[in-house]
């Protein structure tokens, strides 16, 4: 695509374009299976229950008889179990029962077992329990939900903000993965494997939404949150700033590996501090672009718990954003932000 847009029929074609062909949604059957597995599992001792929806109550029927199979009674009583991200390892295995590894594992989502120990387990409930029948008779839930997903991220206009923002071509296709069970937290999913090259891949968990009345027969409705999706679509935007700058930015390393409070983190950690950092610095920018300057400020604030040099780079980002027949892309800005880092102490 040009770094300019000609008319607002081009732009109004790209980001139908953008939604349709680098961003999908999707309740992929394994990450489900897992899902399930580890609601069964830990939910009696964690005080954030799935929320409240028609699916969930169709889940708590199904599965009541199954609640004290024998292979979430292993789980139970590991020394330690899994965060919630445990359900992304699905994504390593085979399409079909029995599920094993389709791709070397290379991910630390499992923790609390061996690789060949969790599947044999997993394998007996998923076919004990007959898990494969509940998820193929809410196919077409799944598709309503991940549909709707698909129309309001689209109908939000984030993808528009983000094109306009950065304004440079992007490589890479987004995949989101819808966890309706999950009430935890969102995360990030990094498969070192062929099959997904040049994917940035995310795992959203549908969490409460505070301001609505969520029942048991409420219908799920999944709305990512716009500061969720900005931010995942953003990397593919930025994430060659680092390979382009690494011999003279590995020189300030040490910048990155010390949080606002002070922990020092592991020194292989620099590079993803510092892409972080950019990210978020450009997420609360195009926030306060969309939602006005009290959202940026909230973004900042948030952000900056953790980023120690976040206050500095949102601000010196207003060179950026002011002066933008000066800096027609986040490309041509690359240059500015070393010269930036390189001056921090």
């Amino acid at each position: 695509m040009n770094k300019t847009f000609f008319t607002i029929l081009t732009l109004t074609f790209f980001i139908q374009s953008f939604g349709q062909k680098k961003i999908s949604v999707k309740i992929d059957k394994r990450i489900e299976a897992i899902t399930i597995f580890y609601t069964l599992a830990t939910r009696d001792t964690l005080d954030v229950k799935p929320t409240p929806s028609k699916y969930y109550k169709d889940f708590d029927e199904y599965f009541e008889k199954y609640k004290n199979h024998k292979s979430l009674s292993w789980y139970r009583n590991l020394d330690k179990w899994d965060a919630y991200d445990l359900s992304s390892f699905g994504l390593y295995l085979s399409k079909k029962y029995p599920f094993k590894l389709e791709f070397p594992y290379d991910g630390k989502q499992l923790k609390s077992s061996n690789i060949e120990i969790f599947l044999t387990k997993f394998n007996e409930f998923y076919k004990d329990c007959k898990v494969e029948e509940f998820i193929k008779t809410h196919n077409t839930e799944y598709s309503i939900i991940t549909s709707f997903a698909e129309k309001a991220i689209i109908e939000s206009d984030v993808l528009n903000d983000v094109e306009k923002f950065y304004n440079k071509p992007s490589k890479g296709e987004i995949l989101i993965f819808a966890d309706i069970l999950n009430n935890l937290g969102n995360n990030a999913i990094e498969i070192k494997n062929v099959k997904y090259k040049d994917k940035k891949i995310f795992k959203l968990a549908y969490l409460n939404d505070k301001n609505g009345i969520q029942t048991n027969e409420t219908e799920v409705k999944f709305i990512p949150l716009s500061n969720v999706v900005i931010h995942e679509i953003s990397h593919l935007f930025v994430n060659d700033f680092i390979p382009k700058n690494r011999e003279r930015l590995s020189v300030k390393k040490n910048l990155f590996l010390t949080t606002s409070k002070n922990e020092i983190l592991k020194d292989s950690e620099w590079e993803n501090e510092l892409d972080e950092l950019i990210v978020r610095v450009c997420v609360s920018k195009i926030l306060g672009i969309k939602f006005g300057a009290e959202r940026e400020l909230k973004e900042i604030e948030n952000q900056s718990k953790h980023y120690k040099y976040f206050k500095e780079l949102n601000i010196f980002f207003n060179n950026y954003t002011e002066n933008r027949t000066k800096y027609k892309s986040i490309t041509e800005f690359y240059p500015e932000i070393l010269k930036f880092i390189e001056t921090l102490k």
